[in-house]
């Protein structure tokens, strides 16, 4: 598809694939529960201005935040700063297998952590991360009700992350060097594209992309005979990756000076790498299927700067920095008063093309999760890629 995936392409795939391709991830059978126990969302509620305070009784100080590179903005961090005395120490997060080990280890001396989709439910069971009533966040009211009612974000003491963003991975592609098209997964190993290709260093995630291309009955838990295929099918794929980076910048940046040729990516790449003064590029949902994220911001058991948490979401999830976001990452947020500042300011093709108004195609994806051998997925991917 050129210049993005539009929604009824989107939606075309999933009626024609089904369960084998855009698998949802939750069970339509059970009612999502109200987060934290709280009223029905209102209206968006308006911006806040920039000198109000979301809380007079926070104290200044340092918040650890353990995250990727797109779920923060530098004026952002500065207004935090500047309004509220809150100093963001941002720590890089590559991989959520990592950052759930980082956790692990650690504790409370990471303060918030971002995850994607099932991980966070799977924090929260190994009782590192707390749940919070997400309607004590007057931010909180600018969300999509969609975001506030996610079954995986749900436990009976309230809700397990404060939702950011969405996208399914799609392969990114230069038409002037791909050729034909890429419609399959079996593009990563096509001979013809040696060292030319980049993906996020994330071994989980590309082992669920992996059991896509080799066709495995259940993602999350390959089977034995299911695991070698795909240890085979990384080490065709080794020779053609140029590089595997830790944030998605890197992939943008390897896509906008020809030095990539494809990679696994969000939506939203085609405008980013034009953006970058790179050349025109494509992007396509392969035939078999993919995985994507549904990703937010969890509370650390124990962490050491609490009580700075709310007032730097009530400040930093505002609509204007999920807008601004939204234009330098790509994929859509779940912040539903972003995209009137979005369509105000003349933005609304971009963000209608990258599905920022319709949140609901994020729960018809397979999303990314843990599953049943995490570390089995990690040991067969650094049999070949190294530890």
């Amino acid at each position: 598809m050129t210049r993005g995936y539009r929604r009824r392409d989107f939606l075309k795939l999933s009626a024609a694939t089904g369960a084998g391709a855009l698998v949802a991830a939750c069970s339509s059978n059970t009612p999502a529960a109200s987060p934290g126990g709280g009223a029905s969302p209102s209206a968006p509620a308006a911006s806040m201005s920039a000198g109000a305070s979301p809380s007079s009784a926070v104290a200044a100080g340092p918040l650890n935040f353990l995250t990727w590179s797109d779920h923060w903005n530098k004026d952002a961090l500065t207004q935090v700063k500047d309004m509220d005395g809150i100093v963001v120490n941002v720590s890089e997060l590559s991989d959520n297998a990592d950052g759930f080990a980082k956790v692990k280890q650690v504790g409370g001396q990471i303060d918030m952590v971002s995850g994607d989709a099932l991980w966070v439910p799977e924090y929260h069971k190994n009782a590192l991360t707390d749940a919070f009533d997400l309607n004590s966040l007057q931010v909180s009211q600018q969300l999509y009700p969609i975001a506030r009612s996610f079954e995986f974000f749900t436990a009976s003491e309230g809700y397990l992350a404060y939702p950011w963003g969405w996208s399914p991975i799609q392969l990114v592609y230069n038409p002037a060097n791909v050729s034909p098209a890429p419609d399959s997964w079996q593009a990563l190993v096509d001979p013809k594209y040696k060292s030319r290709i980049v993906m996020e260093n994330q071994p989980v995630d590309i082992m669920l992309l992996v059991a896509k291309a080799i066709g495995a009955k259940d993602g999350y838990n390959m089977t034995d005979d299911e695991l070698a295929q795909a240890k085979s099918f990384l080490e065709k794929m080794k020779p053609n990756i140029l590089k595997l980076v830790a944030q998605n910048t890197e992939t943008i940046s390897a896509l906008a000076d020809g030095s990539a040729w494809i990679a696994t990516q969000n939506l939203g790449a085609p405008d980013r790498v034009k953006d970058a003064g790179g050349p025109p590029v494509d992007a396509v949902v392969p035939k078999e299927g993919t995985t994507g994220f549904i990703d937010g911001e969890m509370r650390v058991t124990g962490a050491e700067n609490a009580d700075r948490i709310s007032p730097y979401l009530e400040r930093a999830a505002q609509a204007e920095w999920a807008a601004q976001n939204f234009i330098d990452n790509g994929r859509p947020l779940f912040n539903e008063a972003a995209y009137k500042l979005l369509v105000d300011g003349g933005n609304k093709e971009r963000a209608d093309r990258y599905l920022y108004n319709t949140p609901e195609v994020a729960l018809q994806m397979t999303l990314k999760g843990p599953g049943g051998r995490v570390q089995e997925y990690i040991d067969t991917f650094n049999s070949v890629f190294g530890a």
